[in-house]
């Protein structure tokens, strides 16, 4: 059903239409995405081994492989949610990404498992465009922060759920010799892990096909045209924002990635019992920055949120060097996985502060297109490039035995720029605040002052 806009103001309410159904489903969507995405992190020490890998081929499947197509084709998807075709989309999306989660278990070559991730990124592509128009359209403006927070909390979570879960899981496969499957045969452990992992997903699509679309005004056609115009008029509002952004996530991404190998390495673990450890750890750490981060923002008034959406985002980066030194190099464990607990929860502030803040600099009609060509390009520059580079680093400069040191290298020459963009950003959305609001009085001021010039104008006596 389209209508026009002047028509759709007056018939369609106010964006208060995003049910507490669908978000529940976007989250465990969003919760089950991730946990598919992270589950090789648990198995890089035996994929490794069984398929002869180096740690630079394992840079590259947990980062270029699979963010290629998830970053060119989701402004693609952006522009189709903005059209009001979201529940098409999560369901395409959640469909292909078990397909490729099943094949990656299956694969018997680096370029088998290449071909899994690039599919797990297109499947992928989708749920966020989707997901945040929906948040988008269907959030009063009060609780939009915290309604974000729900959702990129959601991502920590299935990080944590494919470390836990997947490591109890893990365990239980390698105790008994693994699996036997109809149709596919007796597979080791790390491979039934996989092909477990695709279960959940069928209930997931099954909820989507349900899903009620919203309501919402119809955005005007152009595809991906009014977006990058919108950008580049902002440039200097979005960039250090954006850039930011992707200096946290490219932490974050990182710090996912080889976090599980990092202490197989350093601190003796086993890959299910470093799994089960940091994944209880990220159930604490994770949700509680980003849930944090949420209720704070939206306790701020609207006026002031853009800005302390970028300080925000600044002051994670600040906490996060130092507690990545402390997690790196102390050789006591406890107070190691004490520093990662508080690491993963100061990344975590960053995550609903760049998504926020990017809302905030967006009409709503276009939130759709800027979010997934924010995400598409964060995605592109940070989780494409931190994992395959901290892999180079470990093989070429500091080796296999020395992660830590290579990770802390990164976390410097990557975080110091961030922070410093963060807090310019912050600069100018608050002197772009002050001068709107300059702005938004000057009309109030003019008519007071002819009202006040007709007003002796009609008093004047007569000569």
């Amino acid at each position: 059903m389209r209508e026009g806009p002047g028509r759709a103001a007056a018939s369609v309410p106010s964006r208060t239409l995003l049910g507490v159904g669908s978000l529940v489903l976007m989250a465990l969507a969003q919760l089950s995405a991730a946990s598919d995405r992270f589950l090789l992190t648990l198995v890089t020490t035996p994929v490794k081994q069984a398929l002869a890998l180096s740690d630079a081929q394992l840079g590259v499947l947990h980062g270029s492989a699979f963010v290629a197509f998830y970053a060119l084709t989701m402004p693609l998807f952006g522009s189709l949610a903005d059209r009001g075709h979201q529940r098409r989309i999560l369901v395409a999306s959640i469909a292909i990404w078990t397909l490729a989660t099943l094949g990656f278990g299956l694969a018997g070559s680096f370029w088998g498992l290449c071909l899994s991730r690039l599919a797990l990124g297109f499947g992928q592509a989708g749920l966020a465009p989707a997901s945040l128009s929906l948040i988008a359209h269907g959030s009063v403006p009060r609780r939009m922060a915290f309604n974000v927070s729900l959702f990129t909390a959601s991502g920590s979570l299935g990080q944590s759920c494919a470390l836990l879960a997947g490591g109890a899981t893990l365990a239980w496969l390698a105790g008994r010799g693994g699996m036997v499957f109809p149709g596919f045969g007796a597979l080791s452990p790390w491979r039934a892990l996989f092909v477990l992992a695709c279960l959940p997903n069928l209930l997931l699509i099954l909820a989507a096909i349900r899903l009620t679309p919203l309501r919402a005004p119809p955005a005007h056609r152009g595809g991906l045209r009014p977006a990058w115009a919108w950008m580049r008029r902002r440039w200097r509002l979005y960039l250090p924002h954006c850039v930011a952004a992707a200096c946290a996530v490219l932490m974050g991404r990182t710090l996912g990635a080889w976090g599980p190998t990092l202490y197989v390495r350093s601190h003796g673990m086993s890959p299910s019992e470093s799994g089960i450890v940091l994944g209880l750890l990220l159930l604490i750490g994770g949700p509680l920055g980003h849930l944090s981060a949420g209720l704070i923002l939206g306790r701020i008034d609207r006026a002031r949120r853009r800005a302390a959406s970028s300080r925000m985002l600044g002051l994670g980066l600040l906490a996060a060097l130092p507690l990545a030194v402390v997690m790196a190099v102390v050789p006591d464990r406890t107070l190691s996985l004490t520093a990662f607990t508080v690491l993963t929860a100061m990344l975590g502030l960053t995550a609903p502060a760049a998504v926020t803040g990017v809302q905030l600099l967006t009409p709503v009609a276009l939130r759709g297109r800027v979010s997934a060509l924010f995400i598409a390009g964060v995605t592109l520059s940070a989780s494409g490039t931190g994992p395959p580079l901290l892999g180079l680093l470990s093989d070429t400069v500091f080796g296999a035995d020395h992660l830590g040191r290579a990770l802390i290298t990164l976390f410097v020459l990557v975080g110091c720029p961030g922070i410093g963009l963060a807090f310019h950003a912050a600069r100018l959305s608050s002197h772009a605040a002050h001068l709107s609001s300059h702005a938004a009085h000057l009309p109030t001021f003019a008519a007071s002052v002819f009202s006040a010039a007709r007003r002796r104008t009609r008093t004047r006596p007569d000569r």
